[in-house]
């Protein structure tokens, strides 16, 4: 199949096709979707004509939105050949993990101090979408609604630019986050665990909110693995690396890699410790 032709077209694949964005916008964040959500896999050849044909552009948005997706390295670009769609890059996706765990940390014990009752009601939308989306089984916009539950943190918090700043350090890390939907249940555990968050800020609870994000992030690196253990060619990874290190021992402090195969959900140890501290004596 031609890489243009997997570009998904319909209504929840995000923000790509919004007709209100600029046209280098609304194809960076086409491309962007396409490659989180490995409808372009990794190797995939991206060919200037036909994407422009496809997508209803001229090469200069074209070029321009390539060009941010290079700078996040999600493609890499061969002069006078084409585009490629890079590898997921191992040391990457844990520096965009780092990056994240160390800004929204930060942005939910903020949003927790100065929650306010008016904040509820755009919690509870995108809580409620959530749960149809689970309900659907909709990977594209389950995601799409995970990023906006946490984008509200910051906006809560805020400093609404923060997001902006994960945004962009975290091409690799959206790419196994976006991964994680199709496992089974995953969609469920993420909602509850952002309703989790989300009662913590309405309770001003500032420790137990960082307390249910950091588990909620941890869960990436189990989805990790899981990619690791099913598509190892997509993923690029020099073991005597510190980011491989790094994830080595989280897998050792009690996140066990799941064989291949397996369908349970990357987040299932975090569910149990996120139930556990909403149960536990003296939780608020």
């Amino acid at each position: 199949m031609h890489p243009a032709e997997v570009l998904d077209p319909s209504p929840t694949a995000g923000p790509a096709l919004r007709a209100d964005l600029p046209k280098a916008a609304r194809v960076y964040a086409t491309l962007r979707e396409a490659i989180i959500a490995m409808q372009l896999k990794p190797g995939a050849r991206l060919v200037e004509k036909d994407l422009c044909d496809e997508l209803g552009v001229s090469r200069t948005p074209l070029r321009d939105a390539i060009l941010r997706l290079a700078q996040q390295r999600l493609v890499t670009v061969v002069p006078s050949d084409a585009t490629f769609v890079n590898k997921i890059i191992l040391d990457e996706v844990i520096e965009g993990q780092l990056v994240r765990e160390s800004l929204e940390l930060r942005m939910v014990a903020l949003a927790a101090e100065r929650f306010e009752p008016a904040r509820r009601s755009a919690f509870e939308l995108v809580l409620f979408r959530e749960a149809e989306a689970a309900r659907r089984g909709d990977n594209a916009e389950s995601f799409a609604l995970d990023n906006d539950f946490h984008r509200l943190l910051c906006a809560c918090a805020g400093f609404p630019r923060v997001w902006d700043t994960i945004h962009l350090a975290t091409g690799q890390l959206d790419r196994v986050r976006r991964n994680a939907f199709p496992l089974q249940n995953y969609h469920v555990e993420v909602l509850d665990e952002h309703r989790a968050i989300f009662e913590a800020l309405c309770r001003r609870d500032a420790q137990t909110a960082v307390s249910l994000l950091r588990t909620h992030l941890g869960g990436t690196l189990n989805s990790l693995r899981i990619l690791l253990a099913r598509e190892p060619d997509f993923v690029a990874f020099d073991p005597a690396s510190p980011a491989f290190a790094l994830l080595r021992q989280s897998e050792q402090a009690g996140n066990p890699t799941l064989p291949h195969g397996a369908e349970g959900s990357p987040k299932r140890g975090a569910r149990r410790r996120v139930a556990e501290r909403r149960t536990a004596p003296g939780a608020r």
